[in-house]
């Protein structure tokens, strides 16, 4: 067991706050990290969580933190959801702040959205065009086929990618 203590900073309005954060990790670092934002639904979040759970990966609330070295990892997953057809703001500002980082990476992205079908394709076409991410996938927690957590069977696809 190895103790890895991370520093953090989250920016609330004009003012930046520093913060460690501490976890007991059987090796030193995942190979998998899961950076998201969500909205009041959660469902990004449940997702992002459920990945993670899944592939031993570190998690990130981009809502809450800003700085993250990901020079560890070898796949980088993403996760937002959608408002007006436009991806959480904390996601795009990260990604555009950070593209440096994803040299050499496995970069991924996931999208919930309330679209099925050729619409939901369509809007994470364009999502993933715009934030320059290739391999993208959309999940609706209305899929018609659900695995026994309650998440559509998609996810379990995406996690068998990484």
């Amino acid at each position: 067991m190895v103790n890895i203590s991370e520093n953090y900073a989250t920016r609330i309005g004009s003012l930046c706050y520093t913060y460690t954060a501490e976890t007991t990790r059987d090796d030193e670092m995942s190979n998998v990290a899961v950076l998201y934002a969500s909205g009041i639904t959660k469902n990004t979040e449940k997702i992002a969580k459920y990945i993670g759970s899944k592939v031993d990966a570190d998690l990130f609330d981009l809502k809450n933190v800003s700085l993250i070295d990901l020079n560890e990892y070898k796949t980088i997953v993403f996760g937002t959801g959608i408002h007006a057809g436009k991806p959480y703001k904390p996601v795009v500002s990260f990604i555009q702040n950070n593209k440096g980082q994803f040299d050499g990476k496995d970069v991924k992205l996931f999208i919930c959205c309330m679209y099925n079908d050729e619409k939901g394709n369509n809007q994470c076409s364009k999502v993933s065009k715009e934030l320059g991410i290739p391999d993208a996938v959309f999940f609706n927690k209305k899929e018609k086929e659900m695995n026994q957590d309650g998440i559509p069977l998609s996810v379990d696809a995406f996690i068998a990618r990484l």
